[in-house]
């Protein structure tokens, strides 16, 4: 016969379950984006996020099941809440820190990555499993309803684990920022911690929780991030300047700069008393091809694969008439643009949010483009959507038969990447061209940005590429694939870049 404790066990088994596995989810979605700033954001951060939580969970429930059968109490499960908490907060403490635990730049990149993430988010993934074995013992009221019990309480926590997932993906990170919803986990954990203590718990209920807030506000107001997005840690810092006294002492100084970051990568510089100032290199390249083949002044419709800093946009809007329509994925970026990059509206510039081949593909197959800008790579951080042979011919669908498209790509070591997109676009375009800065070619085995150029036909006019059987060369002497909707191991091609990137860091 079932007994009154069992009975009110049957209820609180399952809500505990489903707070508290929804409360592990939220934790495993802002891990990620909490790392992001320094360490990017890669198949290396995603898959030790990923196998961290499952390895703590796993660890968790070994440890629930031990407690579960040599102390099956509330008060057990109340510590067991309590430590959660404490985990979880935690990691807002070591998170300021992360650069001081990193391992030494001789260990390999994905076990400096699996590192960071371990002594970050195994305790709290650890302590988050515990609960589960406890739950199903303590709503137990005989043997013949085990089957019953242990579903109702999987089928709490998968519930729970759910509704965590969609509302951080889909509310909660922009809403309220990754470390304050690290917060809140924490208050949740004490809250629950109160319940499972008892009357005397439910006294303290709300005190507990407040001071938590309290506390880990402390720690999640030193986000480095102007905001939060969706997509990214979106940040706005001054830029610096130097200069060199006839003393040799070198005197640094807040210019009129602004520098963008998306995440951890340094997106855009805008110098707002010149905003068609180019900094970058392969913008530089960008615009050395257009003044080469349409001199300044003349009609150019013109469409942007990113908006990022809206830097080049603005250089094209200074110096061509004609439309200028930019995909950016996340709308705070163009916010951002709009309130602290000095971009001003424009009845010449569109903007659109959303996915640029999406964007793309929606537009009438009467449009057409002059020109065609990638510019949504960034670093080892590549959408492999944009980079296949089904993309390349929604791009030449849309580009006029003079016009040319133009993308910047990230590569180093040994350059598997940059020879799959060259060998991808020759199966579009009769015309590809390779693009690089001063030094930058023969490749040299470190990171570089280069910039491709494909065209329906051979351009009129001379552009300083690399000589085509250099290029043939290139190809022909390395590992490559071509790069489809259904195969595009992208991340897999740039991982010897991440790790490369990784040391220079580390020993920087």
């Amino acid at each position: 016969m079932r007994v009154p404790a069992a009975r009110s066990a049957a209820v609180a088994g399952p809500l505990f379950a489903f707070v508290g596995s929804g409360c592990l989810l939220v934790v495993e979605l802002v891990a990620a984006r909490l790392i992001a700033p320094t360490l990017g954001v890669s198949l290396y951060t995603w898959t030790s996020v990923i196998g961290v939580v499952l390895g703590g969970v796993s660890v968790g429930n070994y440890i629930g099941g031990r407690l579960a059968d040599r102390r099956p109490s509330y008060a057990t499960l109340a510590a067991i809440y309590l430590v959660a908490a404490g985990t979880v907060l935690l990691v807002l403490g070591l998170l300021p820190h992360l650069d001081a635990i990193e391992l030494p730049t001789s260990a390999p990149a994905l076990i400096q990555v699996l590192w960071a993430t371990a002594v970050l988010f195994l305790l709290p993934s650890i302590a988050l499993g515990a609960p589960t074995p406890l739950l199903t013992r303590l709503s137990l009221g005989s043997v013949e309803e085990t089957g019953r019990v242990v579903g109702r309480i999987q089928g709490a926590a998968a519930l729970g684990s759910i509704v965590g997932t969609f509302a951080t993906g889909f509310f909660l990170i922009e809403w309220f920022g990754t470390r304050d919803i690290v917060a809140g986990v924490a208050a949740i954990l004490l809250i629950l911690a109160a319940l499972a203590w008892g009357p005397s718990g439910l006294r303290i209920a709300l005190l507990i929780p407040l001071l938590t807030v309290v506390a880990g506000a402390g720690w999640a107001s030193h986000s480095p991030c102007t905001k939060e997005s969706a997509y990214y840690c979106i940040r706005v810092v001054p830029g610096i300047q130097s200069v060199t006294t006839p003393q040799g002492r070198k005197i640094n100084f807040e210019a009129p700069i602004q520098d963008l970051y998306l995440d951890h990568l340094l997106h855009s510089e805008v110098d707002l008393t010149n905003q068609t100032h180019i900094f970058y290199g392969y913008q530089t390249l960008y615009a050395e091809v257009l003044e080469g083949l349409l001199p300044p002044g003349n009609e150019l419709d013109s469409f942007f694969i990113g908006g990022g800093g809206y830097v080049f946009p603005r250089w094209v809007e200074a110096n061509y008439t004609g439309r200028i329509t930019v995909a950016e994925i996340d709308p705070d970026v163009t916010k951002i643009a709009y309130q602290q990059l000095g971009l001003q509206p424009s009845p010449r510039l569109r903007n659109i949010t959303g996915d640029a081949r999406q964007v793309l593909a929606s537009e009438p197959s009467t449009t057409t483009y002059s020109a065609i800008f990638g510019d949504a790579f960034d670093d080892y951080g590549v959408p492999f959507e944009l980079t296949t042979r089904q993309f390349d011919q929604l791009v030449s669908a849309h580009l006029k038969p003079d016009g040319v498209y133009l993308l910047n790509i990230v590569d180093g070591v040994h350059y598997d990447f940059l020879r799959s997109e060259l060998r991808t676009l020759r199966l579009t375009f009769p015309y590809v061209g390779l693009l690089a800065q001063k030094g930058d070619w023969p490749l040299r085995g470190r990171r570089v940005t280069l910039v491709i150029v494909a065209a329906k036909s051979k351009p009129a006019r001379r552009l300083p590429t690399v000589a085509q059987s250099q290029l043939d060369h290139f190809i022909s002497n390395g590992h490559s694939v071509v790069l489809t909707d259904d195969y595009a191991p992208v991340d897999q091609l740039l991982a010897p870049v991440f790790a490369q990137e990784l040391h220079t860091v580390g020993e920087g």
